[in-house]
Formats: C-alpha cells, sequence, structure tokens
C-alpha cells in the first residue's frame, strides 16, 4: 500500500515540486528555531552593513545573511522580513538573490523591508542578471552570449560552466538563464529594476558599473559575475 502511494504521489505532483516544498519545509522549520534568538542579537545593532545572499562569500566585518550554511553566515530566511530596527543599516547589498523572488509576494516585501532598515542615505545595491543585455545578445552569434555567460564550445554544443548543461539552441540557453529551474522567479533589465525601486520608496536611484558605487565602503562585486550583470543602487531619501 505505502509503495502504492508514493507511485500515485510521484505520479500526480512533479518532482521539481516536491522539491520546492521539501525545501520550503526545511526552511521553515530552521526558521522556527532561530528567527527569534537572531532577531534579538541583531535588532539592537545600529549602523550595520549587511550583505544579504551572500552563499558561501561572506563580507567580512559585515553581516552577512543567507539560507546556506557557511562560516560567517547568519540563516535567515529574507523572504520573512529582515532582522535589524528601523533605520539601523547604512548598506546594503545584495548580489544573485533578488531574482530568485516571486515579484509581488517576495521581492516587493523585501525592498519594502529594505528601506524601513537603511538610514537616511542609506545606499542599497542590487545585482541581477543582466536581462536586458541577454536578449540584446540573443539575436548575435553565439561568442558573445559565451563571452557574457561564459560558455565553452563543445562537439555537442555550448557547455555552461556553472551550470554544467550543454546547450545546442539559443533558446534553451536562455531558459536556462531566466528559469534556472524553478530557482529564478523574475528577470530584470535596468529600466524595470529603476521602476520597481523607485516604487518601492527609494526616490534616488541609478544604474551602476561593476566595481563602482555611491558608498565607497560597499561590498565588493564578484568578478566572475561581472559579464553578465547589471549593477543598480538605490538611496534612502
Amino acid at each position: 500500500m505505502r509503495k502504492a502511494i508514493k507511485f500515485t504521489l510521484a505520479k500526480a505532483i512533479p518532482t521539481y515540486l516536491v522539491q520546492q516544498v521539501a525545501n520550503e519545509l526545511r526552511l521553515a522549520a530552521r526558521r522556527m528555531f532561530t528567527a527569534r534568538s537572531l532577531r534579538r542579537r541583531l535588532g539592537s545593532q545600529r549602523c550595520i552593513r549587511v550583505n544579504i545572499g551572500c552563499g558561501r562569500n561572506p563580507t567580512p566585518g559585515w553581516i552577512n545573511l543567507d539560507v546556506i550554511p557557511h562560516p560567517g553566515v547568519y540563516f535567515w530566511d529574507c523572504r520573512s522580513g529582515l532582522p535589524f530596527s528601523d533605520g539601523a543599516v547604512a548598506a546594503i547589498y545584495s548580489e544573485h538573490f533578488v531574482e530568485h523572488l516571486d515579484l509581488e509576494s517576495e521581492a516587493r516585501p523585501f525592498l519594502r523591508e529594505c528601506l524601513r532598515c537603511l538610514r537616511p542615505r542609506g545606499v542599497l545595491r542590487i545585482v541581477v542578471p543582466d536581462a536586458g543585455a541577454y536578449l540584446r545578445a540573443y539575436s548575435g552569434p553565439w561568442e558573445r552570449l559565451a563571452e557574457m555567460r561564459p560558455l565553452d564550445r563543445t562537439a555537442n554544443g555550448w557547455r555552461d560552466r556553472w551550470l554544467g548543461q550543454i546547450y545546442q539552441t539559443k533558446m534553451q540557453f536562455m531558459n536556462a538563464i531566466f528559469r534556472q529551474g524553478y530557482e529564478h522567479k523574475y528577470a530584470y533589465d535596468d529600466e524595470t529594476l529603476i521602476l520597481i525601486l523607485r516604487e518601492t520608496g527609494f526616490p534616488h536611484v541609478v544604474v551602476q558599473q561593476f566595481g563602482t558605487s555611491i558608498d565607497l565602503k560597499m561590498a565588493p562585486d564578484s568578478d566572475d559575475r561581472r559579464t553578465e550583470s547589471l549593477y543598480v543602487e538605490a538611496v534612502k531619501g
């Protein structure tokens, strides 16, 4: 009977959805045990700098948050708000994280939380895959896309160094970039990201270049993502 139930569920529920549910349950269980203590620990700190979604690359001297366990990184699911007091944060850096959030239910609330936590004139730096640049490169030769990702030419197609996938058509590649399985939830170009940040309440939003920031103490950008990334900064009024 148990095997029959498992077989039925496997047929009824897509594998990717099972994985998503399992991940959400794991995160929810860990939030239950850690959120209150970490909020108490970080909620009283002032004039801090925060790297959100840092993965395994925490910024020394900053508060680093992610759901990936790593030394120097606090576990925190940033879809559930931020554990800081109003106006307590001097700068927020987030690289290749926002595209993993659903726009309406997660990204907009997250950006409002960033606005709440930042002090006046505090800077939010958002780095995401540059969908506009990818779309412009799509009409050109494969070599342009290969430079951005990067990709390696093989006998069977173009191999993605990061995902390990091999693409035989450009549309296969674009689906991997914009969807990444079920992980990517929204694609941004500069115009769209600027609009959303302004709608959030940031009065001053600008496109930046790799390694250039309004804040001279901003966390460094990852060099290996520079060819495909869009850099936008928003300043709290």
